[in-house]
């Protein structure tokens, strides 16, 4: 079954999975065809068409079926054909019994890059391709936080406190919540994605340190001092000095520091020590077989009676009902002076004659006449 160019099926309504299956085969150095279908019904016609190394398909599915539903149909169909069903965070867990016994790989996300690589070295080359000496790193997620008011206030006054230059939040998968102060100045993604491992290990050394450690990370260097506060086991602060810190940096941050992270720890709550943090479900999942509710109205055309005693109003006029209240202080006399209007005058503005005369003396840069501005109507006529 080995082979470079692999023929994969993947069924993902999300279309989320392709490009993740893209470029775990790019990384494994395959060229593989991939083909993209959004129902169980297509992917089974494919499979029936032309006999696929690989099916993959996501546990939600928009039928009645799910995921490793389909995955049964296709192992009836190819008892050979390797299968690989992801599930999302929101779908149910399956027992341990349930997947011993699937003839299928089983994935939940968050996936780890190398997870997801060996099971697909697994299910093209056999297990022999990916031994397993170890059991793969659980993957925790980060529970969500609100850069709000309170925190940005708590970590403006530890800034001011120890007269640092910038002062950042940031998580354990290194990404920025939110920062004080002169944090342009500084490299603040590079900052929290280098001291993001380190305040990760924290939970592994838990064991041997004990629950809520409180770490302090110190760095000095030519260009800046920074310093690093765990708040929790998923966030840390980052204090940034400029090249010459105050020579009482340390004992401060060590002070106000220590203050300010018993203060965002009331705020954060109980979760930033849970050690296997549960994140809601940013969509909300969708019920099995359940169609999207779409309602439309359709109106019949109307067919206008068109009378040769009324004159024909355009559709895009918009005429006043009757019901509407009329214009007040309307005065009708300003009417009046349409009957003085002169239509000869109208009709030699728009003479092609006077036009190329005019478009003649301001191609060749001279002024517009008294004249023809008289005539264009651009000014009126002067009473001596």
């Amino acid at each position: 079954m080995s082979t470079s160019s692999p023929r994969i099926i993947i069924v993902d309504p999300q279309r989320r999975l392709y490009h993740l299956v893209r470029a775990a085969m790019e990384l494994m150095e395959r060229r593989p065809r991939l083909i993209e279908t959004y129902s169980g019904e297509d992917a089974l016609a494919e499979l029936r068409a032309i006999p696929p190394d690989l099916l993959i398909t996501s546990q939600t599915l928009h039928e009645a079926s799910s995921g490793t539903t389909l995955a049964l149909m296709a192992k009836r169909e190819m008892a050979a054909l390797p299968v690989i069903v992801i599930g999302e965070e929101s779908d149910p867990e399956l027992d341990e019994e349930t997947l011993a016994q699937s003839p299928f790989q089983y994935l939940r996300r968050p996936i780890a890059p190398e997870l997801f690589i060996r099971s697909l070295r697994i299910a093209l080359d056999g297990p022999e391709a990916a031994p397993r000496d170890a059991a793969p790193e659980e993957i925790i997620p980060v529970p969500p936080l609100d850069y709000s008011s309170e925190i940005r206030k708590v970590l403006y006054d530890l800034m001011r406190n120890v007269n640092a230059m910038a002062i950042i939040l940031a998580d354990r998968n290194g990404r920025v919540l939110g920062y004080e102060g002169a944090a342009g100045y500084v490299d603040r993604d590079l900052f929290a994605a280098a001291l993001a491992p380190g305040f990760g290990s924290i939970i592994k050394m838990l064991p041997a340190l004990g629950d809520q450690p409180r770490v302090l990370k110190y760095y000095d260097a030519e260009r800046s001092t920074i310093f690093g506060l765990s708040l929790g086991l998923h966030y840390f602060v980052i204090v940034v000095f400029d090249r010459n810190p105050p020579p009482a940096a340390l004992g401060n941050v060590k002070r106000f520091g220590g203050a300010a992270i018993n203060e965002l720890l009331g705020i954060v709550g109980p979760v930033a020590f849970d050690p296997k943090p549960s994140t809601p479900a940013l969509h909300p999942k969708p019920e099995l077989g359940a169609k999207r509710k779409t309602r439309t109205q359709e109106l019949r055309a109307v067919q206008a009676k068109i009378s040769p005693d009324k004159p024909v109003i355009p559709a895009d006029i918009a005429v006043p009902s009757s019901t509407k209240q009329p214009i007040p202080n309307f005065d009708p006399s300003v009417l009046d002076a349409l009957d003085s209007v002169d239509l000869a005058q109208a009709e030699a503005m728009f003479d092609p004659d006077k036009l190329e005369e005019s478009a003649l003396a301001l191609a060749s840069g001279n002024h517009l006449t008294f004249d023809d501005a008289l005539m264009q109507g651009i000014i009126d006529e002067i009473d001596e």
